[in-house]
């Protein structure tokens, strides 16, 4: 769980940055993306052999 304590930032705006910063970190809003929506194994593995592709395609 993250969490950020506001008087250790001084002010409430720079203690919402640094919790934006801690939740990009954890990559939090990309793995509830990935939970909200049912994808099938083989959608799965085509997704993997594209994302191989590109990455082969950039090497």
């Amino acid at each position: 769980m993250i969490t950020v304590h506001v008087p250790n930032y001084g002010n409430f705006e720079s203690a919402l940055k640094a919790f934006n910063r801690k939740v990009r970190k954890a990559q939090i809003i990309e793995i509830c993306h990935k939970k909200s929506h049912y994808i099938s194994p083989s959608q799965k593995r085509h997704r993997a052999k594209l994302k191989w592709r590109k990455k082969m395609m950039n090497s």
